[in-house]
């Protein structure tokens, strides 16, 4: 008898066990999103700055290319792209500041959402820490220094000397201050700037590339490259010290760590590349996500002080073309979960 009770409460388990399984949902699908509205906010690293550039532009001089991962990510899903990332951008010209570019003006770039915009996404703030300002100061001349930057005009082995203040509680990171203190709150202020005018719209904000290795992914050499080899440039040189490849990943870790907070926090999606892309930095630059730093005779190029002409190759320290197809599919993801509809649940059949 009790073992046809055994027999009687398995078959019970496995009855009730088909009507879970025909009554539960199948694997959410995403949904014909032909068409959708879909604006792209952000700066260079958005916008792509060194690929191929787009056809038209938010303004003359903005950089946009239409290999960027705004325009990947629309043409995988069908969306209506309205692309207003712009090279140089930093939060304000988001929320309501036009930005001066190239002898032009581009519109502040919230003024393209309205209430159809059904996806906005934004990758923002590098330019408020100062990022590209830092890579150029703290290009080393040797593995050992010196840097070519100084805030005081005097001569540093490194940026981690000037960044880095010692008080009488500690030492303190100045660039993970200015983050928490400057690019944290405004970008607060741009997401719920955002939802105001696009209320329906899912927000999904993309972090930035690893731009130096952890320890676990750094050469027991270290990571420095000169910008000259032989009587010539080096392409996607990596000029920067030891102490400076750990200061650059600790300050782009905090970025990535303040975004993360404030994009949660506000209510929206956030999309870390940093940790999926940290085997991926200049430092290996067969393998790499983004760019080193390429100095060029061509008039097309930044200028270098020191230099009568050239400079450093557009895109230096910026996603290459993998880069931007890695921070597509790293949003194709979150796409695909926040427009998915569960398929109708079944009629569950008795038994």
């Amino acid at each position: 008898m009790r073992r046809l009770l055994a027999s009687g409460a398995g078959l019970a388990l496995l009855a009730v066990s088909a009507f879970l399984v025909a009554g539960a949902p199948a694997t959410a699908a995403v949904p014909d999103l032909t068409g959708r509205s879909y604006v792209a906010l952000g700066d260079s690293y958005a916008a792509a700055w060194g690929l191929p550039l787009a056809a038209t532009q938010p303004g003359p001089g903005c950089d946009q290319s239409d290999q960027n991962y705004p325009h990947l990510l629309a043409a995988e899903f069908g969306f209506a792209l309205d692309d207003r990332s712009c090279g140089g951008a930093v939060i304000a010209n988001v929320v309501d500041t036009p930005q001066s570019v190239g002898g032009g003006t581009a519109p502040a770039q919230s003024d393209s959402l309205d209430a159809d915009t059904a996806l906005v996404t934004l990758t923002i703030g590098g330019n408020d820490l100062g990022f590209w300002n830092i890579g150029q100061m703290c290009v080393a001349l040797s593995a050992a220094g010196p840097v070519v930057g100084s805030i005081d005009g005097q001569t540093h082995a490194t940026c981690r000397e000037q960044f880095i203040v010692d008080t009488p509680s500690g030492p303190v990171n100045t660039l993970s201050t200015q983050i928490d203190t400057t690019v944290a709150p405004a970008l607060t202020s741009a997401l719920a700037a955002i939802q105001a005018r696009a209320p329906h719209a899912e927000i999904i904000v993309i972090g930035y590339p690893a731009l130096a290795p952890d320890s676990a992914h750094t050469p027991s050499g270290g990571c420095y490259s000169g910008l000259f080899q032989g009587l010539g440039f080096r392409t996607n040189a990596f000029p920067y010290t030891d102490v400076d490849v750990t200061l650059l990943h600790e300050t782009e870790t905090h970025l990535d760590e303040a975004m993360a907070a404030a994009t949660v926090a506000a209510g929206a999606t956030y999309v870390s590349l940093a940790a999926d892309s940290v085997a991926h930095t200049p430092c290996n630059p067969s393998d790499s996500y983004v760019n080193g730093i390429t100095l060029t005779l061509s008039p097309d190029s930044i200028p270098v002080s020191g230099l009568p002409f050239g400079g450093v190759r557009r895109g230096a320290l910026h996603p290459n073309a993998a880069g931007a197809a890695f921070a597509s599919d790293q949003a194709a993801e979150a796409v695909r979960e926040l427009f998915a509809a569960p398929d109708p649940t079944p009629t569950p059949t008795p038994t």
